[in-house]
This record gives structure tokens, C-alpha cells and sequence, in this order.
């Protein structure tokens, strides 16, 4: 008897998402209606294909070598498709992509307008959050790529290509007009209240390590979840906020805040799109996957991992 082709295309969703609920989003349905077809399709076949963990679900030896030959038959399927889409001009489609909101702000936005104003059948489909989330989303299978703000060293198994470089700035109301017009040193800025993206966070991370390379404790007073946030705060005098520059400029040009000179030099950070190495793109996200690598600052990079910033926890950082 031949197998359900749709039972297979679900397993093969489930084996690349490791997760029941994951993959019900990437396929439209519900995670229910995922379990009980996946239980049809071990009944069907007469092994266990999934194990049950914490995270989600890891395949069996079964549930590996049926997926080998899966992932074959749906790469021929895809690839079928995708010439098709290609004859009719990329009229359909859809292209999933992980976004951080600094990586929005300073690169991807203006070429997704682009992509969109010249493709727009083809569906976008953005996962927001910090960049640490978009990676969870890109290890899960359930999008092509992401675009996040990164800093130190390279992802092992991942290509990087650097888009470009920003600076992370220190701000102030006039309430703190006391430190304007003058180098301050870190030291003497953690003896004020300090606002900046919550701990978890890359920024958080970035500035702990710039902290503790210092031998200073980083105890903000008050960690909001975005860089708007941050902003509003320290316009408001409740303390000195850090926050990539581009998400001050209007602040800084309507003179509500000023940006504190540091004593220190703080390193710059990076926008960078990260993808898998060997994972097929669709035609779609190939296309978008140029636009946003257009006038990028470095080729793509990947292999081993470097070293991060001194006094963090190690290379693989990621965030907001």
C-alpha cells in the first residue's frame, strides 16, 4: 500500500522543527491534528519514528533513516515547485526570516519594502524578538535565515555574512546634564541609574562584559524589553540609557537627550545574517536573501568559533 503523501510531508516538517507545535505553525494547523497524524503514520508503518523529550521531540534510528529518504522526495518536490515559481516570475511563495529589532532598525526594513514592492505575492512571514530568539527560530528549522545584531566570533555550522557595523551610545535627559560636555569614565556611570535591555539579552551581555573587563558589577536600574523603551526612560530623567545609536538619532537632532562621552572606547557591533551551511533556500528566500546582502561590509564567513569580548561567557552571542 502506498504511504500518505501528506502524512510524509507532515513527518517531515515535525523531523526538521523537532517540535509538535513548531511545526503545526510552519504547516497551518494544530498540534493535535500533527500528533494524530504522525501516530497514523507510525501505525502505518510499524515502528516508532519520534521520542518525546523536554524540547520537543528527537527521531528514532527508525525515524532517521525514513527521514533520509523524505527529505529526499521533498527536496525533488521543492525543487520542482521552485522552477515553476521561477516561470511564472515569483508570483507565490513564501519566505520565513528571523529579525531582531535593531536589525530592523538599522538594515533589513528598507529592503523588505523593496522585496515586498517587487514581489508581492510572495508571502513574508517575519519572526520578531531579540536576535538570541531569531537563532532559536533558525536552529528549529522554522526559518531560512536571520538578521541580527551580533558581536564577537563566529558560529560553528553557520555562514555569516556581516551586513554592517553600528555603535552602541550612552543618553541622557537634562536631568543628568552634569555629565554633558565631558570624557566619563564606565566607572563613574555605574554609580548612576543605569537603563538597558534585560539581562538574556546581547546588549545586556555586551555591556556586562565591557563591565567586567573593568572589574565593575553592571546593576541597571531598570531593564525594558526594547530599545524604544530604553529611550523613553532616559528621556524622561529616570536614568542613563545604552541603546545602539540609530534608535536615538531623532532623540539626539530634537535635543531630548544627549549622548554621554565615555572615557572608554566601546567596539562597535555588527548586523549579520546568518543561515545554515548546506540548507537549501527556496528561490524566494534566495531573492531576498541578495537584497539584504546587497553593499554588505564582509563576505560570508563561518567554521570555527573565535573568541568573544573579554569577561563574557563565551563566543556565541546573540540579542537584541
Amino acid at each position: 500500500m502506498e504511504l500518505n503523501w501528506e502524512l510524509c510531508r507532515i513527518f517531515y516538517q515535525v523531523a526538521r522543527c523537532r517540535n509538535f507545535s513548531r511545526a503545526a505553525s510552519m504547516l497551518f494547523t494544530s498540534q493535535p491534528a500533527v500528533s494524530r497524524a504522525m501516530a497514523a503514520l507510525e501505525r502505518e508503518l510499524g515502528c516508532r519514528l519520534f521520542i518525546r523529550n523536554r524540547r520537543g521531540v528527537e527521531l528514532t534510528p527508525e525515524g532517521k533513516l525514513f527521514y533520509a529518504h523524505v527529505e529526499a522526495g521533498c527536496e525533488q518536490f521543492r525543487r520542482g515547485r521552485e522552477e515553476i515559481a521561477q516561470a511564472v516570475g515569483l508570483q507565490s511563495g513564501s519566505v520565513a526570516i528571523g529579525a531582531s529589532e535593531t536589525a530592523l532598525r538599522v538594515w533589513a526594513m528598507s529592503r523588505l519594502d523593496r522585496f515586498h514592492a517587487r514581489y508581492p505575492g510572495v508571502t513574508l512571514r517575519l519572526y520578531g524578538g531579540t536576535s538570541r530568539q531569531a537563532m532559536e527560530e533558525l536552529k528549529s528549522g522554522a526559518i531560512d535565515f536571520a538578521v541580527a545584531a551580533m558581536y564577537g566570533g563566529g558560529f560553528r555550522y553557520l555562514k555569516e555574512t556581516r551586513l554592517r557595523s553600528f555603535r552602541d551610545v550612552f543618553v541622557a535627559s537634562r536631568s543628568f546634564s552634569f555629565l554633558k560636555g565631558r570624557r566619563v569614565t564606565l566607572e563613574e556611570l555605574m554609580r548612576h541609574p543605569l537603563i538597558c535591555h534585560k539581562r538574556g539579552t546581547l546588549t545586556f551581555e555586551f555591556l556586562e562584559g565591557l563591565c567586567k573587563a573593568r572589574g565593575l558589577e553592571l546593576e541597571p536600574a531598570m531593564e525594558p524589553e526594547t530599545s524604544d523603551l530604553v529611550l523613553e526612560l532616559a528621556r524622561h530623567g529616570f536614568g542613563v540609557g545604552f541603546l545602539p545609536e540609530q534608535a536615538a538619532e531623532k532623540a539626539l537632532r530634537e535635543g531630548d537627550v544627549f549622548v554621554v562621552q565615555v572615557a572608554e572606547e566601546l567596539p562597535s557591533r555588527s548586523i549579520s545574517l546568518l543561515e545554515y551551511e548546506g540548507h537549501t533556500l527556496s528561490l524566494a528566500a534566495r531573492r531576498l536573501r541578495d537584497m539584504l546582502t546587497e553593499g554588505a561590509e564582509s563576505e560570508v564567513s563561518g567554521g570555527e568559533e573565535k573568541k568573544g569580548l573579554p569577561g563574557t561567557a563565551g563566543s556565541q552571542r546573540r540579542d537584541s
